[in-house]
């Protein structure tokens, strides 16, 4: 018995003695696009020994002064493990305020744009100058506060005195390059200089923190609902105030990783009507409530109670024709060959098709589909990536794509008498033997458009795509040519699981190139067709061109396997390398 005792005091012990050495300031996971449109997020430097992070602002005369030492900093450590980050937190900056100091000064680091400012708060950071040095997997803070001081030799005739130099930044690198982080039970501080940043949102809320049903409720309806609803796709409900305060914590966290809102296109390129957009006083004015500890409010009533479900399914009223896909019973368990169905359409003159609604029967096991017109018992199996002059492609139902698609006005996609549907659909297993009925619901125009809609897949095309184990920054690109003059409307990138980001670009024919659109953390649960608020011109002989990587990685969370190579194909765990262009030409049909 007293042995027994004696063990379990000695855990005991132990145990506080970890607890003890991790006892320095933390901080949450966060994540920022640069100044360059890159995705950071603090967790996947992993591998790095520690993060430096420099705070930076564009009209601070310090930093700029400093810069010879920032790179000196960076030159000195960076080859040892430790990886050199900027942050923007300045409410006077703006991207391209970024980019010019970048560009006149050459600051060689990516700097992270904190529009909302709420990563500095959660770094506790009040200064331009500031530095800041993390350790990755444990959140843990090191060291806070400025540069090292440089000693000062003493000159007589000048009237300069010596003065003994600091090493305190220099020696907390060193220790952490060593491993030996049990000595930082409290974080490191020392003083640091620079211009004093300017926390309005913060110092407002602070005073009084915002209302839940004024101010919180109306973002959530106009942002989340549409999703978390009962029945929607999201994994809970915003439909009270008890549940969106039960789940705050991980709205927090899901906000500052950006996993929340999804379809996280870079902002500063184009604008998309369906990318979700969350503007940074609304991401401000959610995490400081949040921070409150989520409080009720005075209001007697509570807005999201009051929300309606919609009365159809169908959202844009009843179809004008539905297709009723065969019943497919999908096992409880294995992997599934695509399913591919061609339905003869009983037309009896040639329609143009205005809109599509895909309803899946089951989203437990419906992963994905694509549906093409094609002649009738046309039986050429679908291949994606592939372009067929047989086919045309209609639309696709995937994670984040459950509304209705409208073409642009006076365009619209042909369907000429005596043809079909054919579609391919993606089923995985979840456990439960289901069936699927799955309904693509078409509205057709009243007169006949101008344009004839398409859509073209650009694909690396797979047969050669070869991602090696661990690596987490696997590089693919591909380009065509259009050879007409054609109207931009939509585009899609997909990947699978280890997809990580994709950019569309194009080179005019004058040799200029223009980005189109940056999905800088790809998400393969979110893979809606992006629509162009402003369709883009893009003259004969434009070549398109779309680049991206993969992150086969343990730092990818959505990573089946991170010591497998991984191949070209058509399940989850492979992969693909696809760029959906959608468009008509300018000439009409």
């Amino acid at each position: 018995m007293n042995r027994i005792s004696w063990m379990s005091l000695l855990s005991v012990v132990a145990l506080l003695t970890v607890q003890a050495s991790f006892a320095s300031e933390r901080v949450g996971n966060f994540a920022l696009l640069d100044h360059e449109g890159s995705y950071h997020q603090l967790r996947k430097y992993g591998d790095s020994k520690a993060v430096v992070i420099i705070s930076i602002a564009s009209a601070c005369v310090e930093n700029i002064d400093k810069l010879p030492k920032y790179r000196l900093l960076r030159t000195t450590w960076e080859q040892q493990g430790i990886t050199f980050l900027g942050l923007n937190s300045s409410v006077e900056d703006e991207q391209d305020d970024v980019r010019l100091m970048d560009a006149l000064h050459n600051f060689d680091i990516p700097i992270l744009l904190d529009k909302s400012q709420l990563v500095a708060e959660n770094l506790g950071i009040s200064k331009a100058g500031e530095v800041i040095v993390l350790e990755p997997n444990r959140f843990q803070v090191l060291y806070r506060g400025g540069l090292d001081i440089d000693p000062v030799r003493a000159r007589p005739n000048l009237g300069i005195a010596a003065s003994a130099g600091t090493t305190t930044l220099a020696d907390t690198l060193s220790a952490t390059i060593a491993g030996d982080f049990d000595g930082f039970d409290e974080t490191v501080s020392t003083e640091a200089t620079g211009c004093d940043l300017h926390f309005p949102v913060r110092d407002l809320h602070e005073s009084a923190a915002p209302d839940y049903a004024t101010e919180v409720a109306p973002i959530l309806e106009a942002k989340c609902v549409s999703c978390h609803i009962s029945g929607g796709i999201a994994p809970f409900a915003m439909d009270s105030y008890m549940m969106v305060q039960g789940w705050s914590p991980m709205m927090k966290e899901v906000i500052m990783t950006k996993r929340m809102p999804p379809a996280q296109v870079d902002p500063n390129i184009n604008h998309f009507t369906n990318a979700r957009y969350m503007d940074p006083s609304e991401l401000q004015t959610l995490i400081h409530w949040i921070d409150a500890g989520a409080p009720r409010g005075v209001s007697e009533v509570d807005p999201l109670t009051q929300i309606e479900p919609p009365e159809s399914l169908w959202q844009l009223g009843e179809p004008d024709y539905i297709v009723e896909v065969p019943a497919f019973t999908v096992p409880a368990t294995g992997v599934l060959d695509y399913e591919n169905v061609t339905i003869n359409l009983p037309f009896e003159e040639d329609v143009w098709v205005k809109s599509v609604q895909h309803l899946p029967g089951d989203r437990r096991v419906l992963h994905h589909l694509l549906s093409f017109i094609v002649p009738a018992d046309y039986d050429e199996k679908i291949v994606e990536g592939e372009n067929d002059s047989y086919r045309e492609f209609l639309e696709g139902y995937a994670p984040g794509k459950d509304e209705a698609a409208t073409y642009p006005d006076n365009a619209g996609v042909f369907v000429p008498q005596g043809s079909a549907v054919q579609m391919s659909l993606h089923y995985t297993t979840f456990g439960k033997e289901t069936v699927d009925n799955t309904l693509l619901g078409l509205y057709f125009t009243e007169d006949e458009p101008q344009f004839q809609y398409s859509t073209y897949s650009l694909s690396h095309g797979g047969r050669n795509l070869v991602i090696p184990p661990g690596v987490s920054e696997h590089h693919m690109s591909a380009s065509y040519v259009f050879e007409d003059e054609v109207m931009l409307h939509g585009l899609r990138p997909h990947m699978h699981y280890r997809g990580k980001h994709m950019r569309f670009s194009m080179i005019y024919p004058n040799g200029t190139r223009d980005d189109i659109i940056n999905v800088p953390d790809y998400n393969f649960a979110w893979q809606p067709t992006y629509r162009l608020a402003e369709p883009m011109l893009l003259p004969a002989g434009s070549r398109v061109m779309i680049e991206g990587a993969f992150d086969n990685s343990q730092y990818n969370l959505g990573n089946p396997d991170p010591d497998a190579a991984v191949r070209g194909g058509a399940q989850s765990w492979d992969e693909m390398f696809i760029g959906y262009f959608s468009f008509h030409k300018t000439n009409k049909h």
